[in-house]
């Protein structure tokens, strides 16, 4: 896909005046800045669809099928989930797919080179993050694009909206019926103490608590919820029309059980980890950036998809 001056929306990063640290984005002709998007539609098999909506949302396939999503946060490094990883530890058994919108769909297959999982993961509970480095430098397109990661310094206000983004199914009716398309859930930030409270009965003999700083909790906001195959999908937040990934997917119970919150590895508690592993990474660092109203937000999505389907 040709890049220039005509081939991405003109959606101007609030960051950039900002002086955020967010200069590692703003290299080559097809990059326009982190967490930005350029939706678009095309045709596929006879249907009318967005495209571009989530362009940093990769598939990892393992020996040829796929078992999670990860997102871009680099051009050479995927952020997901540790457990996504036990099968094998071998980044020649795993390959990655970009500029993807339906599975099973070609897109353009990345290799790996390294797999960083963390060195304090050793169940589901915690510390579920991982990095894939890719072999090569992945080439911008207006279809895939890097989203923001967030410093320790931001911090999500309970009831904050934001979504969850990825292939897997949204009901336990869902089977692996293919192809199926990259779908998004709207989630609220809930409590972690409320959130502990209704998972303790998971808890070990003794046990206080499992759910820590390094875990966010969220609740679907339409009754509507990620259930299997999503693990390792990004939970972006949007800040003044940018992209920011605050979560990772990492566990939940069945989606029949809408009375407990998701549980999503916090990206923000692991900015040294990362850095650890990216020297040139770059993060959105203002602590004081104000999240949109859930309200207003509402709102504003509604608004934009009644207009979407006024063009159709």
């Amino acid at each position: 896909m040709a890049c220039g001056p005509g081939a991405l929306q003109d959606l101007a990063s609030p960051f950039s005046s900002a002086r955020l640290e967010n200069s590692l984005y703003v290299k080559g002709p097809c990059l326009r800045g982190c967490g930005q998007t350029n939706i678009s539609c095309k045709v596929v098999k006879g249907q009318l669809v967005e495209v571009g909506k989530w362009p940093w949302q990769v598939s990892i396939l393992f020996l040829g099928v796929y078992i999670c999503s990860g997102s871009l946060v680099h051009h050479q490094w995927v952020l997901t989930a540790a457990h996504c990883l036990q099968r094998s530890t071998n980044p020649e058994d795993y390959v990655v797919k970009v500029g993807v919108q339906h599975l099973p769909e070609n897109g353009t297959q990345l290799l790996l080179t390294r797999i960083v999982i963390h060195d304090d993961f050793n169940n589901l509970m915690s510390d579920d993050i991982a990095l894939l480095k890719l072999k090569n430098p992945v080439p911008w397109s207006p279809l895939v694009q890097p989203v923001c990661l967030p410093t320790t310094e931001v911090k999500l206000s309970i009831g904050t909206l934001c979504w969850v983004v990825g292939w897997g199914h949204t009901n336990t009716q869902g089977t692996s019926k293919t192809p199926y398309s990259l779908q998004e859930v709207a989630v609220k930030i809930v409590n972690n103490g409320i959130c502990n409270q209704q998972y303790q009965f998971l808890y070990l003999k003794g046990q206080k608590k499992f759910i820590g700083n390094d875990i966010l909790c969220a609740r679907a906001e339409w009754g509507v919820d990620t259930c299997q195959d999503n693990s390792g999908s990004s939970m972006v937040c949007q800040v003044n029309k940018t992209w920011i990934q605050m979560g990772v997917v990492s566990w939940s119970l069945s989606c029949k059980q809408h009375r407990f919150p998701g549980i999503y590895t916090s990206t923000s508690h692991f900015t040294h980890w990362i850095r650890k592993q990216i020297a040139d990474v770059k993060f959105i660092s203002r602590a004081h950036l104000t999240f949109l109203n859930p309200v207003l937000l509402t709102g504003y999505i509604l608004l934009v998809s009644l207009g979407s389907l006024w063009l159709l």
